[in-house]
This record gives C-alpha cells, structure tokens and sequence, in this order.
C-alpha cells in the first residue's frame, strides 16, 4: 500500500490545510455573483444553514474515513468494506472528479498568477473598462501564455508535493493562508469605509424576498446546498484524505466543524470585501472569471491608491488559488502512493506531466480551440466546473453516507467508533444517527436530481447562474 504516512504536525495545521482545500476560488470566483442573483442575505443565510444542516455531517464522514483506513480515495472504501464488497468501485470517479476540477482550476491558478504581475506593474492601473476587457481578451487569447503559467502552477504545485507533507503541503497552507486572511481583512476595512458602502452592507444583511419571487424557492434553496458542498470539496475524496494524516489522539467532530466555521468565516470576508465595493462605485455584480479579472480592476480603478488596493487582493488571489490547487495536488500524490505503491518523488513527477497533458483543453480552449465547445457549455471549463458541481460531488456525498450509515458498508457502528477515538475533542451524538443517515441522503438527492431537471428540461441555462 506505499510508504509509511506521515501525520500532521499539529491540529492547527490539519484545519489550514483542510480550510485551504475548501476554499478555492469558489468563495470569492462565484458565492458573490450567486449572492447576487439570489437575493443577497437570504442566500447567504441558506447557505450558512445548509454548511452546518449538510456540509459539516458530511465532511465529517470523508474524514472518518480517510482516517479508519489510513488511505486516499484510491483505496479508502477497499480497506474498510467487507469482502465481496463492491464499494472500491465509487473510487474511481471520484479520482477522476479530483483531476476534473484541477483541469479548469489551474487555468484560473494561472491567470491569477498573470494579474499578480499586472498588480506589480500597474498595468491596469487608471485604465479605462475597455482597456481591461481587452487586457483579459489578450492574455487568455494568447495560447503561449496560457500554456506557460498553466505548466508553471503544475509544477510549483508538484514541487510543493515532492518535499511531502510538512515540508512541502503544510508550509505553502500555514503561509499563503496567513498571507490572505490578512490581506482581505485590510481590503474589507477599506471596502466597509467607502462612501455609499452601506447600500452594500444592507445587501449582504437584510433579506430580499424578490429574489424567491423571481428565481423560485426551490431553485434557491438547491443552489444554497450545492453551494454548502462545493464550499467544503465534499463528495469527491479530496478531504478525506486530510483524515487519513490525522492521528488518533483527537476525536473528529471538532475538526469538521472547525473547518466549516472557518469556511463559512471567509466567505463572509470575500462578500463584506466585494459588494460594498461594488455599490459605492454601481459596478454590477458579475460571474467568475469577469468577477476576478474585469470587475475588480475597475473597483479598485474607483479608489484612491488603486495601485495598493489592486496589488494586495491579487497577491492574495494568487496564493489562496496556489494553496488549494497544492492541496488538492496533494490528493494525487497519495492515491498514486497507495494505489500503485510509488514513492513520493515517482508521484509527483508522474502527475505532473500527466496534470499538463490533461490542463492543455483547458489553456487552449479560449484561443486555438476557441471554436470548440460542449453543446450547452460556453467553453470547457463551464463543462467540467458542471461534471464536478452537479454530478460527482452530489453522488459522491451520497456514497460517502450509504457507505458509513449502511449495514452493506462500512456501519454506523464502525463510523462512531472512528469518530469518536481520541482523547480530545468532542464526541459525536448518537442522537443523531437518523438525521445522517436518512435525511441527509434526501437532501443530497433532491441536489442532484433538481440539477438536472433545472439544467436539462427546466429552463436550461448556464452552470454559474
């Protein structure tokens, strides 16, 4: 099954690490635009409920059984069920899930990485919105470039890898996370003290029921779950594996909740930065990619000391876009470690040419493959961001609970029992064994097969509204 694993330095850096993955760009990249859309407070208040009703149970599950087996993904299920078994079989797109969501995510990784150098020049400093738009159209336009910085998060990232968990994984989580909490807190400070900011503060804490007339109830209430899984990196392994570092001196339950307290902190950071902002200056709230790289340059291009302003969310966005996709890096590295024996140099070297070979769609789908689309999918990467949000992380979720919650699977007793070992920390309530284990599947259902309906036969429309 490998070599030896290594563990976690501490408890702390277990919960950086784990808020580090989770995060992504998913809380600044697209929790405002669906804030947005769907009504300001009574999203956000949807979402915080759904991270505490569905994400934290099943987070929890992902680690306890990261940690039960001492395995990734590739072999998690296989180790803990019985013989005969065929639950090893929901590893494989999982894995795929894990390589799916870094084929778009290092695209993104990269163009941070490119902003991170017009913030230093001051590229785009006093500049009007039309020399943005046409600044972000030449650099994803131009294929050299986008390839250039793809393979160079590919390999930043694996190098990171290369030197293990402590050395490599834990110090790029401990400093690229520090480095941003501190930076969007200064942004958010000077975000809330911009005149007319109280129409955005408003926004963000006094519900709107418009949003419920316009959009539907039930298709608010679907897109704050989605949102609560997509948050964590539910459903996929790609926390589990943070489990199997964990040693068995303190209980679970803590941790999980932890890391989504910790999540849910800095979304609110993200939104208490952006929309303030956004209504002090009238500039609309968009999706994405045109969030990141043409609506924010002409916000901070409305403030005095653009220059500052612009500089310090990019070197932030540059390192909690690195920190995750190094986090998830990670995962790679071990289910090549447990699932063929390699060592940890022999992984990393072979995910990362294998990384570049299958990011190519993604650096090239807006230039040389730019006439190249899915039916129904403005570009690839809206296809593969689909894959992972609607499908892989609802069914992924669902087998995670069937397989701790189920006497076929690995069993609630054997899930308490994991759950609760160690001296520290809090233990798990029985009482709520059948809130897990027949409610949460309920909800993680109605995710999956309202998404389709609402994506295919509804009113089909694109993955980020």
């Amino acid at each position: 099954m490998g070599k030896e694993r290594e563990n976690f330095s501490s408890r702390l850096t277990f919960i950086i690490v784990s808020v580090s993955c989770a995060i992504g760009l998913g809380n600044i990249w697209l929790m405002p635009y669906r804030a947005g859309t769907y009504g300001g407070a009574l999203y956000i208040l949807l979402v915080t409920v759904f991270i505490f009703l569905l994400a934290i149970p099943v987070l929890l599950l992902e680690y306890s059984v990261g940690r039960g087996s001492g395995q990734s993904v590739a072999n998690h299920f296989q180790v803990l069920q019985r013989p005969g078994q065929k639950w090893h079989l929901a590893s494989y797109p999982m894995i795929a899930g894990n390589y799916l969501l870094l084929m778009f995510y290092i695209m993104i990784c990269g163009f941070a990485l490119a902003y991170l150098g017009k913030g230093i020049t001051g590229q785009l400093i006093d500049q009007s919105p039309e020399y943005i738009v046409g600044a972000w159209q030449a650099l994803t336009g131009n294929p050299l470039q986008s390839v250039g910085m793809m393979v160079a998060i590919v390999v930043l990232g694996m190098v990171a890898c290369y030197f293990g968990l402590r050395k490599g994984v834990e110090q790029v989580g401990k400093y690229t996370m520090g480095i941003f909490f501190i930076l969007i807190i200064i942004l958010l400070i000077r975000s809330v003290t911009l005149p007319g900011a109280y129409e955005g503060l408003r926004f963000l804490f006094v519900p709107n029921l418009d949003a419920m007339r316009e959009h539907g109830t039930f298709r608010i209430i679907h897109m704050a779950m989605g949102q609560s899984l997509f948050s964590l990196s539910v459903g996929m392994g790609s926390m589990a594996i943070f489990g199997s570092y964990m040693n068995k001196e303190r209980r679970l339950f803590r941790g999980a909740f932890t890391v989504g307290v910790l999540d849910l902190g800095i979304i609110m950071l993200c939104l208490l930065m952006i929309f303030p902002a956004a209504f002090a200056f009238d500039v609309p709230r968009t999706a994405g990619e045109a969030l990141l790289f043409i609506t924010l340059p002409n916000i901070f291009n409305h403030m005095p000391g653009a220059y500052i302003w612009s500089l310090l969310f990019y070197i932030g966005l540059a390192f909690v876009a690195f920190s995750t996709a190094v986090a998830v890096m990670e995962n790679l590295t071990a289910i090549g470690m447990d699932k063929f024996g390699w060592s940890r140099k022999k992984s990393t070297l072979i995910n990362m040419f294998l990384l570049i070979i299958l990011c190519l769609p993604s650096a090239l789908t807006r230039n040389v493959w730019a006439g190249f689309t899915p039916p129904g999918f403005p570009h690839l990467g809206s296809f593969f961001t689909y894959l992972v949000m609607e499908i892989i992380l609802p069914l992924g979720s669902l087998v995670y609970v069937f397989f701790t919650m189920s006497k076929k699977g690995w069993g609630w007793n054997s899930f308490l029992a994991e759950v609760n070992t160690g001296r520290e920390g809090w233990k798990f309530p029985t009482a709520l064994h059948f809130y897990v284990k027949y409610l949460i599947p309920v909800a993680i259902a109605f995710i999956f097969i309202f998404g389709q309906l609402q994506r295919w036969v509804l009113t089909p429309r694109g993955i980020f509204l």
